[in-house]
């Protein structure tokens, strides 16, 4: 159900005080809804006058309301952009995070948040309408002064998962000068300070990461997208450090099977890939198959549906079930596999498969040289779907 936006001016002033005394508190872990005054010695050019906020904390609830929800993140995102200002002359070493979600909950807005070192990420939408679409913006020190900017991103109508960045704030690296007598060295140059964000991307089977990086500076200039080609289709990301070698985002992913009916909760075959962020961009520096039941009878299947001799030994523990699964049909394009209900495919001893309108078989397995093999299999009976 829709919650009605507050519209009383009297209901406005109480927000618009709150929301000025959250903004007033450095460092607070929470806005107590008690106005605090901001001391002399502060920069007071940053306080943003009490007029001026009505105005815009009652524009962003119009446009809200109204379903013009890329202007209503506009204002949003100007107002957090102020806060953060105006918080870190007052405390340059506090916590973005937690205080812009203790900030846009005085505002009633919802938001998806992320941060990394000298970043986060915003993904808006409205509270009262989450499905309503949202909309990202990265907020992030923009040179070796530290100051805050901002930037409406790519990636609307997404999920926000997570933000990395490197060597935000320091700006160009310096070279220290070498004597005179030293000959010169060639030397890679250092990665420009950038900022990736990994979404997800809904879909009927699931979610989709897309990792979308950027070359920050006083300006956000993108530098790559990496989609469900890349990531390997539906399933999960993020990001980790690598240690001295830098960023790396890792997904765990699956796509559709041939010759298997496959529904979003059903055995997968997944992948394992992992992208390092180099100068250049993610390159990827791994690329693993699960090794899972399933994945040992989907082996087989493709191995004998194509002819494919050794790759069907391969995928059983005794010799004769190749010729076993071969004179079952198994090999036969009699329509596509499916999982029974209820089947696990991560480390399950036996898994039940169907086939067409009557077949079905009870396959089992065993773990030999630390990968799964078919150890046998006997036809049974379905039960109902």
């Amino acid at each position: 159900m829709m919650r009605s936006r507050p519209r009383a001016s009297a209901a406005l002033a109480s927000l618009v005080a709150a929301t000025l005394a959250c903004a007033l508190v450095a460092g607070a872990a929470g806005c107590q809804r008690k106005p605090r005054f901001v001391p002399a010695s502060a920069d007071t050019s940053l306080v943003v006058p009490n007029d001026s906020l009505v105005r815009k904390v009652q524009a962003m609830q119009d446009r809200w309301s109204g379903d013009d929800g890329e202007n209503a993140a506009r204002i949003a995102a100007d107002l957090v952009l102020h806060d953060l200002r105006a918080n870190a002359a007052l405390d340059p070493n506090a916590a973005w995070e937690p205080r812009v979600r203790t900030y846009l909950d005085s505002l009633d807005v919802g938001a998806e948040l992320a941060s990394a070192p000298c970043a986060i990420a915003v993904n808006f939408f409205p509270r009262s309408d989450p499905t309503a679409g949202s909309w990202p913006w990265v907020f992030w020190c923009a040179g070796p002064g530290g100051r805050i900017a901002s930037q409406a991103i790519e990636g609307r109508n997404l999920s926000l998962v997570a933000i990395a960045t490197r060597d935000l704030g320091s700006g160009s690296a310096a070279t220290s000068p070498r004597p005179a007598a030293s000959p010169p060295v060639a030397a890679s140059p250092p990665p420009a300070p950038g900022i990736a964000v990994l979404f997800a991307r809904r879909g009927g089977a699931g979610q989709q990461p897309l990792l979308m990086a950027w070359r920050a500076g006083a300006r956000l200039e993108l530098a790559q997208t990496l989609g469900p080609d890349s990531l390997g289709g539906v399933g999960t990301g993020s990001f980790e450090s690598a240690g001295d070698s830098g960023i790396v985002v890792s997904t765990r992913t699956w796509q559709p099977t041939p010759r298997f009916d496959e529904c979003a909760t059903c055995p997968h075959i997944y992948r394992l890939r992992r992208f390092l962020w180099r100068p250049q961009g993610f390159a990827r520096i791994g690329d693993q198959v699960v090794d899972s039941p399933y994945g040992a009878f989907v082996r087989l299947i493709q191995a004998l549906a194509t002819g494919d001799q050794a790759a069907a030994a391969a995928s059983v523990a005794q010799s004769g079930l190749v010729d076993a699964a071969r004179r079952a049909g198994w090999g036969d394009a009699r329509g596509p596999w499916r999982a029974a209900p209820g089947s696990e495919g991560e480390a399950a001893n036996e898994m039940a498969f169907y086939r067409g309108a009557s077949e079905a078989w009870r396959v089992h397995f065993v773990r030999r040289g630390g990968v799964w093999l078919v150890e046998s299999f006997e036809p049974t009976t379905r039960v109902i779907e």
